[in-house]
């Protein structure tokens, strides 16, 4: 047979085709395919999570003939396949998609009324205005991840699109259309049945983008061949068939919980969940009704208290009682997630000991594997047979920040940082399915900080977003200052400094703006010695203090602002042939955020082995950067730290003097000694306000942005350098955070320096207000610009996370598959793969793109740099 007759017969056979096999020659119908999607989406209505979130966003209970119209709407989200460019795409290699040519379907009058006419008649009643017609057109038709606006099309794309629409022979794409319609017609009759206005579909803007994120979750599910396999049968027999996997396969996802919630009615208590007495803060939690009142909870206690068990003993009572389907747990770093992690997953198979009858539990950090196979959260994008239209999206899921959450968020237990949670109200692809997922959570954001107005505000935006759809958040931090609290909780009072010092503590506060203290003298406490000494630009005299302390058998611990300074100070160490360094195998190393995921994870099980709570006494020195702050469970005897914010310096000697065990002779009691300038910080402005270079290589005016809130840290410790944790932790946070104290800094230059803080602050929060989508908006109505990257970079998150084209061996001997390379140090073009050049003496040679990187027991460093040196606003 001649091959192009082969090729005719073989289109005339899958005419109309949505998947097609390029290995096998066969194709699933697309009437099929959309029954497939249709389906999955009618199912996950059901769910209770997803349910409440429709009802709440709606303003109003939904029906089973407004689910099955919203249904029967979902059927049409792949009807650009029928065009027929696209459907002769697999004979002519032409490059037609079917989201953009969609347009002359609503910007051709012809065309238009030709799409109208195929419509089912009763769908006039479905809608109350034209424009919210269109909006669930639009709504549905973005099932690829960013929201269309067809309004003045003038792309290539929209000039060559009409012409797919017109029939060539006997092959009608309307036919297409028809053969859809008519199946939704028969497979979701409720949908016709009324005429009553109260049937209407809600005009509610905010449901319409839960309508837009369910249908991109249901098209991610329906589009795996392994569950809907590619091939022909009739509508009814696929129909059957799905009516007996769907709910199977939502159960394996994880979506479907309601078969686990039983298992747990028994540990309602703290004491049974944890066999653990409750501790005064989580007393406090347990004897906290979840209703209403209680959506919205900040927690505030020390370092070690018990913040991270409260808040699982919260979500555990909250799925126990239906009220959430699932949990994100969110954290500042990839590290602190990891750590979590392990905890988290521990106590879930202590509440669930039966591995078949179990949540998954997932770790939702790309390069960190999870103790559960993956293959049961959804599946990737290859897997899914999702082919974006667009190539950039496709190099965007390279960023490591914005790949991975947006299918493991369907576990009904994922970890991860908390720029995944916020990407969910972002502008940004696939927001809607990650928001979607999160609806059903409890969502919980832990060491929340002041420090960072950017960040703050976009935390709002998503705790306001969780909120407006009935969602729980619970918010946690050692201590929050009094701004940040009333900018989360506005119906919080605004307090005077003294008020604020006094405020109890620890303490949960409700949405409602009510707060509630615990017991403090119930808590364990300890005095830290504060000494601040003028060594930030040259700290030689540090490595003699540390060297002392380790011959006398002390375990020292040493954070800097940055990767450079952790390093330079790491070689100092040696240089002076300084004892009992922190090794990992044998090798001497510090600890940072640039290193390869498999190095890390070899680095953070060997630090929680060296200086956690079960490590053995003896001198060590670990030396890094913000990674040793935040989850690692570490204990120390001596901490020396670079200057920082007051909450961040609480962080921070959270891990000194941690646990109860033998100290030795002269380090019984915390002390904590402080690098900062040499002359008064003041002389770190200019007269305009702004922060001198040098200053911000030490983390000064970079890393932490407001030299006023540093130079209160400052003058605080030297009028109390001893302070009794958590006693004093309100005072440490609120004398140098209030806006009382900010004004007591009332110099020329001081002033300057804050009204150029004081609008730098401004601006981002408009700048967050811009990169969020305007959910209360209709589809059709605003404009999307994916604002992911620019997000990212500003959060100080955004990485290019590259596959080896070669595995190599990393300076501990462990196997490197892959790198994430920080922002800033990134190639300037788009590239796939990172390439191992040669191994020399003491480092790797790594290339990606026009870039040449060095890769060591000291992290990734570009060639032709200092390692480290790279970075005076990294965060390590």
């Amino acid at each position: 047979m001649a091959k192009a007759q082969y090729e005719i017969e073989t289109l005339q056979h899958c005419i109309f085709w949505a998947k097609y096999d390029h290995g096998t020659k066969s194709c699933l119908p697309l009437v099929l395919h959309s029954l497939d999607v249709a389906m999955v989406f009618r199912a996950l209505t059901e769910l209770p999570g997803i349910r409440r979130a429709l009802d709440v966003s709606s303003e109003r209970p939904l029906n089973p003939t407004i689910l099955d119209r919203l249904a029967f709407l979902v059927m049409l989200h792949d009807i650009g396949k029928a065009n027929l460019g696209f459907q002769r795409k697999p004979w002519t290699g032409e490059k037609v998609g079917h989201i953009r040519e969609l347009a002359p379907l609503f910007t051709t009058h012809e065309l238009h009324q030709q799409f109208i006419q195929h419509m089912p008649e009763e769908m006039s009643h479905w809608f109350s205005s034209g424009e919210v017609a269109y909006s669930y057109f639009m709504a549905v038709f973005s099932h690829h991840g960013t929201p269309l606006r067809f309004e003045d099309e003038t792309t290539g794309v929209s000039l060559r699109a009409p012409r797919y629409w017109n029939p060539e022979g006997s092959w009608d794409p309307f036919q297409g259309i028809a053969e859809v319609v008519s199946a939704g017609q028969e497979m979701f009759p409720c949908a016709f049945r009324s005429l009553r206005e109260d049937d209407q579909l809600p005009e509610s803007a905010p449901f319409q983008h839960r309508f837009a994120g369910l249908t991109m979750l249901a098209d991610w599910i329906g589009s795996n061949p392994d569950w809907f396999p590619i091939r022909r049968m009739s509508v009814e027999e696929r129909h059957k068939q799905n009516q007996k996997i769907i709910p199977e396969i939502l159960r394996v996802i994880g979506l479907d919980v309601r078969h686990l919630t039983p298992l747990v009615k028994g540990l309602q208590s703290f004491e049974k969940a944890f066999a653990l007495k409750p501790r005064p803060l989580q007393k406090a939690l347990e004897d906290l009704p979840p209703d209403d009142a209680s959506r919205l909870l900040i927690v505030e206690s020390d370092t070690g208290s018990g913040k991270t068990e409260a808040a699982l003993h919260w979500f555990l009572r909250l799925f126990s009682e239906g009220k959430v389907d699932s949990l994100y747990f969110a954290l500042p770093t990839r590290v602190a997630a990891h750590e979590i992690y392990r905890r988290v997953h521990d106590t879930v198979c202590r509440w669930f000991p039966s591995p078949e009858r179990r949540p998954l539990v997932i770790l939702a950090v790309p390069g960190y594997p999870s103790m559960a196979p993956e293959e049961r959260a959804l599946p990737s994008s290859s897997k899914a047979q999702l082919s974006p239209d667009d190539e950039a999206i496709v190099w965007r899921e390279r960023v490591w920040a914005e790949e991975h959450p947006k299918r493991f968020l369907a576990a009904p237990i994922a970890v991860g940082t908390v720029d995944q949670a916020i990407l969910s109200t972002i502008q940004t692809a696939h927001a809607h399915l990650r928001s979607s997922l999160l609806d059903r959570s409890l969502l919980v954001v832990d060491e929340v900080h002041a420090s960072d107005r950017y960040m703050s505000v976009l935390l709002k935006h998503l705790v306001e977003h969780h909120l407006s759809v009935g969602g729980y958040v619970l918010l946690m931090s050692a201590t929050l200052g009094s701004r940040t609290r009333h900018l989360l909780v506005p119906k919080l009072p605004r307090k005077t400094l003294e008020e604020a010092i006094q405020s109890p503590y620890p303490a949960y506060t409700l949405g409602s703006g009510r707060m509630v203290g615990a017991h403090l003298a119930d808590m364990r406490s300890k005095t830290v010695q504060f000494e601040l000494h003028p060594w930030a630009e040259n700290p030689r005299p540090a490595v003699e203090v540390v060297k002392e302390a380790v011959e006398e058998g002390a375990r020292v611990l040493v954070i800097f602002n940055t990767v450079a300074r952790s390093v330079h100070f790491f070689r100092m160490l040696e240089e002076n042939h300084v004892p009992f360094l922190f090794t990992c195998r044998g090798i001497a190393t510090p600890h940072h955020g640039r290193y390869a995921p498999e190095t890390r994870l070899l680095l953070d099980r060997e630090v929680t082995r060296s200086m956690g709570k079960e490590s053995p006494c003896g001198p060590c020195i670990l030396v890094g950067t913000q990674t040793l702050e935040q989850s690692l469970d570490i204990d120390a005897d001596l901490m020396i730290t670079d200057l920082a914010p007051a909450d961040v310096l609480l962080q921070r000697i959270g891990r000194l003097h941690r646990h109860d065990r033998n100290r030795p002779p002269r380090y019984e009691k915390p002390r904590c000694l402080v690098l900062i300038p040499k002359d008064p910080l003041e002389s770190a402005l200019d007269d305009k306000g702004d922060v001198l270079s040098k200053y911000k290589k030490m983390g000064l005016g970079s890393v932490y942005e407001d030299l006023r809130v540093l130079e209160l840290t400052i003058r605080t410790l030297k009028s109390q350098p001893r302070v009794q944790i958590p006693k004093d932790n309100r005072f440490l946070v609120e004398s140098t955070t209030h806006e009382e104290a900010l004004a007591s800094l009332d110099s020329p230059r001081w002033t300057q320096h804050g009204r150029r803080v004081d609008g730098a602050e401004l601006a981002k929060a408009i700048a967050a207000g811009m990169v969020t989508i305007p959910y209360d908006q209709y589809f059709g109505a605003f404009s999307f610009q994916d604002q992911a990257e620019r997000v990212m970079t500003r959060l100080g998150v955004r990485a290019l996370r590259l596959r080896m084209q070669q595995p190599f061996q990393g300076p501990f001997g462990e196997t490197v598959r892959e790198m994430i390379i920080p922002g800033h140090m990134a190639p300037r073009e788009r590239v796939e793969e990172m390439a191992f050049l040669e191994q020399r003496e003491d480092f790797a040679l790594l290339q990606a793109g026009e870039r040449r990187y060095r890769y060591s027991r000291l992290g990734l460093a570009a060639e032709g740099e200092e390692d480290g040196d790279e970075d005076s606003q990294s965060f390590g």
